[in-house]
């Protein structure tokens, strides 16, 4: 198995990514052109700007599989406020068109080279080529130099690509249904086991950081005024530096002389200056999210070194907090209410989790937006790991408790929805709380460890309503609606009618697939609410994007082993918590991909619990083509009919299958989107 996927890798590589290589060497010779009517050799580098954006060849009378050229972006400031990449248009005359004709735009990455081969199809022999730039104006100018056609497309070995293949066909070789890690059972007491969760988190850990470098543009982000919103959180530590709450900049006087400084259009038609997504509020900017994230990280870096912390290394070392804290969780769950557990599901969920819960999302787009998430769900994740740890020995144990009521509570001051993962709490306190009353003297201990619980709750609670109170005048405004953003969040209001749509397109909206790569294209959004609808580029609802998590359908069959375990009613209240967030995210915001984060987490867990129940090990031979598994009766188990014989094929089985197919699923959804996600 491992030669076949060292082969595989190398063919993929070799023979895939480098087809193009292979194609090229069999191209004509085009003979003698022109470039803007002069000899290529004489032309040196052309320069093009939004007034001036193509170059032309003529001269033609030759089959042309392709065209090269190499754009420089000449405008750092610019192209840094976008992905940089540059958008193409050609227009062809040949054999079948005497005039110009379109074809389909294709996007040229000037740091990928191989994206400036482009591959072209005329109607027989090309006469001549007009190649146009159009996103010129928001990327700024460029020099184009080494024109050419049908030029062979030079070998490019990636090392770093063919080990991410291996990586993954290694994985995919290592998790299939026949494996032998799904007939073993997790049991950290051993070495070897301790030594691969320890190692599934370091890679966890270690690809977070690696994607999370390959994003240059957030990576090498500087401040300039086009990315201004992107330094909120080093500017708020100036503020606290210096002991106010405000920042320093100082708004317009057009800004604060209108009567609605909050009407995105009457700003633009009157020309007014202004900080784009700063919190606005009586003639002050405020940063209106969380401010935990400068307190950890931003605030302290500034007071001992006078420099600004990276917002990138934030939110890599909060994803990374979150990678540990998901598989912390995943064990203490399995410890307490799924001691049959096979290490193959183990690893498999893990990954789900972590995906499906938006770490993958937060890596791709390391900015200021997505920092308070990811500080959220690395509080969320370890207090529920530290709480279910803490209630699992038939008491409730403060030195695990306490802390996660902490972490919990600390979501009010980074991404304040998610406090309600905080109902969880309520879940596995009340356990105690009723059995409490059955022995002398039971309630009054258990009510007042349950006071010691909500303790953090009540401080942080505090300090958080004291926060918004001396930016805002009251304790429960914490300033998003001041946001000077696409539209006045004043009075946004709450609309039951946004609802159905929103849902849709969280949740259900088929992926809008095209012919080129990434193959995912954004998702055409034709709300029938007849108001204003918020939404940046969505690649498909989120049950499309995360297969796995359809597993919530077999909720029907886990029921009665979930209800033994007491985990019926918190799956449902999991999945019930991520309608709710979806809800209060369009309702409060609008329909943007980042808010993901927010809910996704939770329907992961509901899933995983579902996955646990129907995959407990019940035999220690690994599955093989003639296994039944004819372990399980009634409702574990399904019959199929063929002629006169009856072979029973578990659920068990039927899960392992779906859980293997749906990861192979997420996994190249995962890479697509990837691509397609891009950056905002």
């Amino acid at each position: 198995m491992i030669t076949l996927v060292v082969v595989l890798s190398l063919c993929i590589e070799i023979f895939g990514f480098n087809l193009a290589f292979f194609t090229s060497s069999f191209y004509p010779d085009t003979g003698s052109y022109l470039v803007d009517g002069s000899d290529p050799a004489s032309v040196g580098e052309l320069y093009v700007d939004a007034e001036n954006n193509a170059f032309e060849i003529t001269g033609l009378d030759a089959s042309v599989k392709s065209i090269h050229f190499s754009p420089v972006l000449q405008d750092a400031a610019a192209s840094a406020a976008t992905d940089g990449t540059v958008q193409v248009v050609m227009y062809l005359q040949d054999e079948g068109n005497a005039n110009y004709y379109a074809l389909p735009a294709v996007t040229v990455d000037p740091d990928r080279a191989a994206s400036s081969y482009i591959s072209l199809e005329p109607a027989g022999n090309c006469h001549a080529i007009r190649v146009t730039f159009t996103n010129l104006d928001s990327i700024g100018p460029l020099v184009i130099d080494d024109i050419s056609l049908n030029a062979h497309v030079p070998f490019d070995f990636d090392a770093r690509r063919l080990a991410g293949i291996l990586v993954i066909l290694a994985l995919l070789a290592a998790l299939r249904p026949q494996s032998v890690l799904y007939a073993t059972m997790v049991d950290l007491r051993q070495d070897r086991q301790k030594a691969v969760i320890a190692g599934l988190v370091a890679v966890q850990i270690a690809a977070v950081f690696l994607l999370v470098l390959s994003n240059s543009h957030y990576t090498s982000m500087t401040f300039t005024p086009a990315v201004e919103n992107q330094f909120q959180y080093q500017k708020l530590a100036e503020a606290l530096a210096e002991g106010h709450l405000y920042l320093n900049d100082v708004p317009s006087d057009a800004l604060m002389a209108m009567d609605n400084p909050y009407d995105t259009n009457a700003r633009i038609a009157q020309g007014v200056p202004y900080l784009w997504d700063h919190a606005y509020y009586e003639g002050r900017y405020y940063v209106y999210f969380g401010v935990l994230p400068c307190l950890v990280f931003f605030l302290p870096y500034y007071l001992a070194t006078g420099a600004h912390f990276a917002t990138w290394l934030a939110v890599a070392l909060c994803t990374a907090v979150y990678a540990a804290g998901l598989a912390y969780l995943l064990r203490k769950a399995c410890i307490r209410w799924f001691p049959r557990t096979s290490l193959g599901a183990f690893i498999v969920l893990d990954v789900m989790l972590f995906v499906a819960g938006g770490g993958l999302i937060l890596c791709r787009t390391p900015s200021m937006y997505f920092l308070p998430e990811a500080m959220g769900l690395a509080c969320v994740s370890w207090g529920l790991a530290l709480w279910v740890r803490g209630t699992s020995c038939g008491t409730i144990e403060r030195r695990f408790v306490v802390p996660g009521s902490l972490l919990i509570a600390c979501t009010l001051a980074c991404r304040p929805q998610m406090v309600l993962c905080a109902v969880f709490g309520l879940l596995l306190f009340w356990p105690f709380l009723r059995d409490a009353r059955r022995s002398p003297g039971g309630s009054k201990r258990i009510v007042r460890e349950f006071l010691i619980a909500l303790a953090p709750f009540i401080a942080v609670g505090v300090l958080v309503c004291l926060y918004n109170f001396l930016r805002f005048g009251s304790p429960l405004d914490f300033g998003a609606n001041y946001n000077l953003t696409t539209n006045d969040m004043t009075h946004r209001g709450f609309h039951v009618e946004r609802i159905p749509f929103g849902l849709y397109a969280y949740l259900f909206q088929p992926p809008n697939l095209g012919s080129q790569f990434p193959f995912l294209n954004q998702t055409y959004m034709d709300p029938a609410y007849q108001g204003v609808t918020i939404y940046e580029p969505m690649f498909g609802g989120y049950f499309f994007l995360y297969p796995m998590t359809l597993v919530l359908l077999a909720i029907p069959l886990a029921k009665r082993g979930l209800q033994e375990k007491g985990l019926f009613v918190p799956v449902l209240v999991a999945i019930a918590m991520a309608v709710v967030l979806c809800i209060f995210d369009l309702q409060g915001a609008g329909i943007l991909m980042r808010y993901i984060c927010d809910f996704g987490i939770y329907f992961a867990l509901a899933a995983a619990a579902v996955f646990l129940e129907l995959l407990q090990v019940r035999t220690e031979r690994p599955l093989t083509e003639g296994w039944t598994t004819n372990l399980m009766g009634g409702q574990h188990a399904a019959s199929f009919d063929r002629g006169t014989s009856v072979r029973t094929v578990s659920v068990y089985r039927l899960t392992l299958y779906f859980l293997y197919i749906s990861l192979v699923v997420m996994a190249v959804v995962a890479v697509l989107l990837w691509d397609a996600f891009g950056m905002y």
